[in-house]
């Protein structure tokens, strides 16, 4: 890996906004890491809960309830927000002290269960259909779903919040705004509502939603679009030279690839790098160069263009020896239980690092070599665990990968044609799908549960 220690004035001011108005207020919590002991009871009977998740709000430490409703769960500062849910209560969020997280004595509120807004499948499926209601985007709220939906009866854009059980905790409407499209979680955690030109927020609290800190949607991208998460030290983005020529990909003639003509060994660079929170100091973690892959496409497009009974065009002859035969490398980067995985398909392997960018291990692998896989990584973050999908037919089977061996193991065929937004989250499988037959929209949200 290399470091590099001098990072330019737009670095600067990049890690200077995100930590105004993102880091700031855990800057100004005290600096005591430590255990937060307590108990969960049910408010009317006394008796303890077994299975309730705790998680500090706006990271992804969690636990659960033993049989006698108690728990331990570290913490790396103090004062901390404690997310309480379970899906037979009422949650909560409490603020634990120092002086608290020894001894603490939480009661929930039983609710009752209310499936209004769910309904269950042929395929085992239980499906948000809402009233009226055409769902435009989804992602996750902590432990609760946040959903974008349009309202043909009402003639309105509505943000709705349910638990995992989809049943509805809040409804916000938000027709005011001008055409939400997108609910998108920045790399910290926190989701945001995307508009035609501005990004605004979600924040939850004393049972509503409010939308907070209305940024442009231009300077939003600017500064977190391609940040991918946050460690406890340092932010992780994806970048590349020139991210025209990454996303055009193809090269149209012989001055297209590299070392042909000054400045080009840089081209179709692709980057993973970490910023240091404190001393803005650039770590890249690896540089991913096409060019050879570009080199070998185009010349195996000259000799099959060459054939006298050829009769397409140079161009189009390039495109699919690129995309088929010399497809470009899928690299991802994702961080899991304190635990930073390379999915390097490139050279065919997951370089898991520390938080402090140790190299652990290398496990080889060999699912991306398969015909019919998607390159895609899914993550549970509850969970810690990582999917992938292979095509079957018309169909996609959402297959788990062993972090230790590097193998994979098929837990779920999504029996639904041409399925979108596919997220896997505390053990359960979402994904947006066109229901034909639902009159009142086209899309809605699926869940099925995950067999291993």
């Amino acid at each position: 890996m290399e470091r590099i220690i001098n990072v330019n004035i737009k670095w600067h001011k990049t890690l200077w906004i995100i930590s105004f108005f993102y880091l700031l207020p855990n800057l100004l919590c005290a600096q005591n890491e430590g255990f937060i002991h307590g108990k969960i009871t049910n408010q009317s009977t006394g008796l303890p809960i077994e299975g309730v998740n705790i998680r500090i709000q706006n990271t992804y430490t969690g636990t659960t309830t033993n049989a006698q409703g108690v728990f331990t769960l570290r913490t790396r500062k103090l004062p901390a927000i404690l997310l309480v849910t379970h899906v037979a209560y009422f949650g909560r969020q409490i603020l634990v002290t120092q002086s608290q997280s020894d001894s603490l004595n939480i009661s929930l509120t039983p609710k009752p269960i209310e499936l209004e807004e769910a309904e269950i499948t042929e395929e085992k499926y239980k499906v948000f259909k809402g009233k009226h209601q055409e769902v435009i985007d989804y992602n996750f709220l902590d432990n609760n779903i946040l959903i974008l939906t349009y309202n043909f009866n009402k003639n309105r854009h509505e943000l709705i919040l349910t638990d995992e059980q989809f049943d509805t905790l809040y409804i916000k409407d938000i027709s005011s705004l001008k055409k939400p499209g997108q609910v998108f979680k920045d790399c910290m955690g926190n989701c945001h509502l995307f508009t035609k030109d501005t990004a605004y927020q979600v924040f939850y609290a004393d049972s509503t939603l409010f939308l907070i800190y209305p940024t442009p949607l231009e300077k939003f991208y600017d500064i977190l679009a391609n940040c991918l998460f946050e460690t406890p030290c340092c932010l992780a983005f994806e970048g590349s030279t020139d991210q025209s020529l990454n996303l055009k990909y193809a090269a149209r003639d012989l001055y297209d690839l590299p070392n042909t003509r000054p400045g080009n060994n840089d081209k179709w660079k692709h980057l993973f790098y970490l910023i240091n929170k404190k001393t803005h100091e650039k770590t890249v973690l690896d540089r991913v160069y096409e060019w050879e892959k570009k080199r070998d496409a185009y010349d195996h497009a000259l000799f099959v263009f060459a054939d006298p009974l050829n009769k397409r065009s140079f161009g189009d002859i390039l495109r699919g020896e690129e995309m088929i035969f010399f497809k470009p490398a899928f690299q991802s980067l994702k961080f899991l239980n304190d635990t930073i995985y390379y999915f390097n398909h490139l050279k065919s392997r997951i370089e898991i690092y520390s938080e402090d960018l140790a190299l652990q291990d290398t496990i080889h692998i060999d699912y991306h070599e398969r015909k019919n896989w998607k390159p895609i990584i899914i993550t549970d973050q509850l969970k810690h665990k990582a999917y992938t999908l292979f095509s079957v037919g018309a169909k996609l089977m959402l297959s788990a990968i062993d972090l230790k061996s590097g193998s994979v193991k098929q837990v779920h065929r999504i029996d639904k044609l041409f399925p979108s937004k596919i997220k896997v989250h505390n053990g359960y499988i979402y994904f947006l799908y066109n229901d034909v037959n639902n009159v009142w929209g086209s899309r809605r949200l699926f869940q099925g549960e995950l067999s291993y």
